[in-house]
């Protein structure tokens, strides 16, 4: 039934039209939520403006709106919604004259999610259907990832930029993510809007026939996850900016309300709420309002109670923020690297993803570079490697956040902490400068801020680079 709805959808063009909104009186919808035939209580639902829970026995009934076009579950810890290969059934479309019946069926989950592996992928971005044998491969590793974690709970979140304004791709995405046999959740994004409609509420509906509702929450363990969209369609071409609407918002704080405060909270997004921990006067270029959310301040607020991290992608470099002591930003490099047309992305870091293990409310993380062990962590370059830096050891670490360390050693002694600059990874402006084996000629190199330098003490030794993150693991390369 899903596929003959998107096939319709695409043939005649009614993903271009209005709002899908279902014009209702009476009082409201209703349904309810089972577990093996048995009514599941206190479980939220909503229709993307209310919520409420079910009653002891399952049932519940929202009012009557004329703006909501889904109803759908909040699934609770504990249980998993069905599933057709990696799209999570957490919602039905609502049908212009039907008010109840809007049934839900839990699965128990198998496993205790207590503790659980949430795999975070962003901007896969394919663009044509030759992209689809270099993303296959990243998926393979991706695979080998989730199948390690054997007895955890596993699923994933894809941060968006599934595709590059090609819905007519979204059936081989899928595809090509089902060899995972893994949920994963989506977030919309701006390559992902139905462009040239004439207002923000006509660019989402291409994506949600495909994906479900662009923003949803659901539950594992002691945590609570949500995803949210944070791109407003500007009504010309590609012109987008990073804001989250008000009813976005007023359906968040609704949301929350059922989450205990102090509990573990992930954001799911498309575009980084900041691109660096200071906050920096608003300024309206096309930069800034695409590059970030103009009224992050207010998301921020909401979320206070909580102790949170935010997924983001877009940037197509990896980068970790520290806002406050309960709020961390993790901005996801590309799955896509320099658009396919090199194994790693704008700043250096590697094709490939974030892991996130949970264990109550205790999360540790790590970024896992496709085709390299777990232990591939930082790429040293030998003195000579960068224009900039003719005379120093360079080293880039992508994952680096404030509470990691990284030093030099010189015939296995320790000589001193390297100093942070912000600098192109030489590896990057190599690959980015050949514009002849470039198909997008503009792509350029992006300085980062996880790159490092020191000036070797002894021109012979034998020289590494030893990082240690945050969680005291320690890595370790050779300059290249």
């Amino acid at each position: 039934m899903r596929n003959t709805y998107i096939v319709f959808l695409l043939l005649t063009g009614c993903f271009l039209c209005g709002p899908l909104s279902v014009l209702r009186g009476g009082n409201g919808v209703s349904g309810r939520v089972t577990c093996e035939r048995q009514g599941v209580a206190q479980v939220v639902v909503t229709n993307g403006i209310q919520c409420t829970q079910t009653d002891e026995n399952g049932y519940y009934t929202l009012p009557a709106t004329e703006q909501a076009t889904f109803v759908y579950l909040s699934t609770p810890a504990g249980y998993l919604p069905e599933r057709e290969q990696s799209l999570p059934c957490y919602y039905q479309r609502l049908v212009p004259g039907k008010e109840e019946g809007y049934d839900f069926t839990l699965l128990p989950n198998p496993l205790d999610d207590t503790r659980h592996v949430c795999i975070v992928h962003a901007d896969p971005q394919v663009y044509k259907a030759e992209n689809f044998v270099p993303y296959r491969q990243i998926l393979e590793d991706c695979k080998e990832t989730i199948e390690s974690f054997s007895g955890l709970d596993v699923f994933g979140i894809d941060c968006g930029d599934l595709v590059s304004d090609r819905p007519e791709l979204y059936p081989p995405y899928i595809e090509a993510m089902d060899q995972l046999d893994t949920p994963f959740y989506r977030v919309i994004s701006n390559h992902d809007l139905t462009l040239y409609g004439r207002s923000h509420d006509t660019s989402y509906q291409t994506f949600e026939a495909f994906f479900g509702p662009a923003y949803y929450s659901f539950n594992r363990g002691k945590a609570h996850y949500v995803v949210l969209n944070d791109v407003f369609y500007l009504g010309r071409d590609y012109f987008y900016m990073g804001y989250i609407e008000e009813r976005l918002l007023a359906w968040l704080e609704k949301d929350l309300s059922y989450v205990e405060e102090g509990s573990l909270l992930f954001i799911a997004l498309h575009i980084p709420t900041r691109l660096e921990e200071r906050k920096i006067p608003f300024e309206y270029s096309n930069g800034n309002i695409a590059g970030r959310v103009s009224n992050a301040a207010f998301l921020y607020e909401i979320l206070k109670p909580y102790q949170t991290h935010i997924f983001a992608g877009h940037t197509h470099y990896n980068r970790n923020l520290l806002h406050a002591d309960n709020l961390y930003e993790h901005i996801t490099a590309a799955v896509c690297g320099t658009w396919w047309q090199g194994d790693i992305c704008l700043d250096g870091t590697p094709q490939g993803y974030g892991v996130y293990l949970i264990d109550g409310n205790e999360v540790t993380w790590y970024y896992k570079s496709a085709g390299y062990p777990r232990e591939y962590q930082l790429r040293a370059y030998t003195p000579g490697s960068s224009a900039a830096y003719p005379g120093d050891l360079l080293a880039n670490v992508w994952n680096w956040d404030k509470d990691w360390t990284v030093e030099w050693t010189e015939n296995g002694k320790v000589m001193g902490a390297m100093e942070r600059i912000s600098a192109c990874d030489p590896s990057a402006e190599a690959l980015c400068a050949d514009k002849e084996k470039l198909e997008f000629p503009w792509i350029s190199a992006t300085p980062n801020e996880h790159m490092f330098r020191a000036t070797p003490r002894d021109p012979g030794a034998v020289i590494s680079v030893r990082a240690t993150d945050r969680f005291g693991n320690v890595y370790e390369s050779r300059p290249e």
